[in-house]
């Protein structure tokens, strides 16, 4: 259960680094910088320890669903964070994320659609609504670049990216129980990681290549001292510290009960959204997001 708890406390102060992150380094170079210091960290556990759980048979499948997870969803995500700050996007990303992953098996494993997980989408489609509905004044000081409705499709991208990319990572584990492989969180996480950074690292080129003129410092002159602490915190409380919590909370008990706590992160994030980014929400932005992430619990519980 402690696993469990920490999880979503974590994965909000990935959230509010990571947006402190998006905005001083740029978000795809941002996201960048963090996925390589998470890959580098997982990849020295895995292989002092783990180097038997790299098998070819699920390498590929872990390999594809850090490509959409940790790669499109993490470019998403970050742009998101430059234009909407941590508390919206993570709402959006968590609470839709869930909605992609059942209808990626409904067209692809054929799952079937219950009147009940129709009740809880709707109760996630309406929070949402009422979270990011025009006219919800919410006193916002925090830091924003670009436009606004471009940041919501990017969230909306990153809960694809991460509702998709966790179907495919459930099918890795289906392939490696067939073979008889174990691979525990921290080496699935390090096979998704990595794919990320390559996708991170290919947009971060094409990035450079279209915007060469108005993008032309490089990481030493913006990376300043008092951004380092935040930096490792977007790289170590995600990918690392959050996903080994999640891992953990998996090994004793259920998954449903573990997802609908980890379901809990955006509103374990509205404080510290509002300490760290000046962001207080309007009380129907509140009514929302409580009733997009009860949406998400009960959808978890009952599945």
């Amino acid at each position: 259960m402690i696993g469990a708890l920490l999880t979503p406390f974590f994965f909000a102060l990935s959230a509010v680094t990571g947006q402190r992150v998006a905005v001083r380094l740029g978000a795809v170079r941002g996201n960048l910088v963090r996925l390589g210091i998470a890959t580098a960290i997982l990849g020295i556990f895995v292989a002092i320890l783990w180097p038997q759980s790299l098998e070819r048979e699920t390498f590929g499948w872990f390999f594809v669903s850090g490509l959409i997870g940790f790669g499109l969803g993490d470019v998403a995500l970050f742009l998101a964070y430059e234009r909407l700050g941590s508390r919206l996007t993570i709402l959006l990303n968590l609470c839709l994320a869930p909605l992609f992953a059942m209808l990626l098996e409904w067209v692809w494993l054929g799952n079937g659609v219950s009147l009940k997980v129709m009740f809880c989408a709707a109760m996630i489609l309406t929070g949402v609504t009422l979270a990011i509905r025009p006219g919800a004044k919410s006193r916002q000081k925090i830091e924003r670049q670009g436009n606004f409705g471009f940041g919501i499709f990017m969230a909306i991208i990153a809960g694809f990216g991460q509702g998709t990319g966790a179907v495919i990572s459930r099918k890795a584990e289906e392939v490696a129980l067939a073979n008889g492989i174990i691979v525990n969180g921290i080496s699935a996480a390090f096979q998704r990681v990595f794919a990320g950074l390559l996708f991170a690292a290919v947009a971060m080129l094409v990035v450079r290549w279209i915007m060469k003129r108005q993008y032309p410092q490089t990481l030493r002159e913006v990376m300043q001292p008092r951004l380092v602490p935040w930096v490792l915190g977007a790289a170590l409380f995600g990918p690392v510290i959050g996903v080994s919590c999640f891992q953990w909370a998996l090994h004793s008990l259920e998954s449903g009960i573990v997802l609908a706590i980890t379901a809990m992160t955006p509103i374990v994030l509205m404080p510290l959204a509002a300490m760290t980014e000046g962001d207080h929400p309007s009380r129907r932005a509140i009514i929302g997001a409580v009733l997009a992430v009860g949406g998400v619990a009960l959808l978890y519980l009952w599945a």
